[in-house]
């Protein structure tokens, strides 16, 4: 009796990785690993590794035909962002699976260029324009307050509340990009909405609250489920299909962050990935009781979606801003509605209060009948931590 094995390819075998390659394993599907990292934390949950560094596509593809598991791939998948979705719509291109079209990746992770297309979609963004480095004549055409970000980037990295002509003029001397991405100010709610595209076909698996720190830095503290925007639910989906059929999405995540301005949805960015912040791999599994990796692989496998029952349950993402000086101790507190609690320096670290997403200091998830009640216990549980900077 022959026994057909079924391969998920795994993009990155980061520490960031396992959430999906336990989902893999999980749901009974033989993983490959691939990582330039011989001792990458998630190898260890692969069935097959293949050390190599993931924006090398084409070499990938060379040693996946090489294991003679080319017919049996029923999936190519990643947790990571830029580079490594590049690399997906490759592998999927070649082996024959939906994905994203190998073509249209760099439109997507180019700020600039997505917002084009998207405005020509009619996907409602904050008005904006693209300006070089070469072209600092032309500021004084700007209208301020403005928002400021590298045309491509992450975790915030650069982006920030510019109030006059010579603050953006000494910001795009300052940063390492030839590129910026000027938009309009708004002010407004933020959410992020997490989904994934099957079949040409947007779902939304979940929508946060987004709790920024204080302007000119827009950095992440605190995320709550469910959204008080649930509300907008279908105008977020028909959104999230615009983009879909913009950029002739397959089979992909989807993440959306927006701004609810009276009433108004304004797409601020969109992203191929499952995004981070500790939303899919804790928050969200603590709320629904249910995996969104495992949705999505299922969906790519059986072609079967399956979507979380609605629930009231509440959960929370506080994360720790930390401030200048140097980090002394601190304990780990226990509680029932404690999901993650992780202090991501160590003792005699130098800290500064943070200026995007890499730089906090720590991160608490708890969960609550009510949205109150996990923020209540994610404040006591910082507390209970007791930490000591000097």
């Amino acid at each position: 009796m022959v026994i057909w094995v079924m391969y998920i390819v795994s993009v990155g075998a980061g520490k960031n990785q396992i959430p999906l390659i336990k989902a893999c394993k999980e749901l009974g599907y033989t993983t490959i690993g691939i990582d330039k990292n011989p001792l990458a934390e998630g190898f260890q949950y692969c069935d097959l590794k293949i050390i190599e560094s993931i924006y090398n596509y084409h070499e990938i593809y060379m040693l996946l035909k090489e294991l003679l598991v080319f017919d049996d791939i029923a999936a190519v998948v990643t947790r990571s962002y830029g580079q490594a979705i590049k690399t997906v719509a490759y592998l999927c291109q070649q082996f024959k699976l939906p994905n994203i079209d190998f073509l249209n990746v760099d439109t997507l992770i180019d700020k600039s260029k997505f917002r084009a297309i998207a405005l020509q979609h009619n996907i409602p963004m904050p008005q904006g324009s693209v300006l070089h480095k070469k072209d600092l004549h032309k500021l004084d055409t700007i209208s301020f307050p403005c928002i400021v970000k590298p045309a491509k980037g992450h975790a915030k990295e650069s982006v920030k509340l510019i109030d006059s002509c010579q603050e953006l003029h000494s910001y795009i001397k300052a940063i390492k990009h030839d590129t910026v991405l000027i938009e309009e100010y708004i002010e407004g709610d933020e959410i992020i909405v997490i989904g994934f595209v099957h079949n040409r076909k947007y779902y939304i698996f979940d929508i946060s609250d987004k709790i920024l720190n204080a302007k000119p830095y827009f950095v992440d503290r605190m995320h709550i489920l469910p959204s008080r925007y649930y509300t907008m639910y279908s105008e977020l989906q028909k959104t999230g299909q615009k983009i879909t059929d913009a950029f002739e999405l397959q089979a992909t995540p989807l993440l959306m962050e927006c701004i609810i301005s009276k009433n108004n949805i304004n797409l601020i960015e969109a992203a191929c990935e499952f995004g981070g912040e500790y939303l899919a791999d804790y928050a969200i599994p603590a709320r629904l009781v249910c995996n969104v990796f495992k949705s999505f692989v299922q969906a790519l496998v059986t072609g079967k979606v399956n979507m979380p029952e609605q629930s009231t349950m509440a959960a929370v993402v506080k994360y720790i801003m930390g401030r200048n000086g140097k980090l002394v101790s601190y304990s780990m507190p226990k509680n029932k509605h404690l999901i993650h609690a992780e202090i991501f320096a160590k003792p005699g670290d130098t800290l500064h209060y943070p200026r995007n997403n890499h730089e906090r200091l720590g991160v608490i998830v708890t969960n609550g009948k009510t949205v109150e009640n996990a923020i209540q216990t994610a404040d006591t549980l910082l507390e209970q931590m007791h930490i000591i900077i000097e």
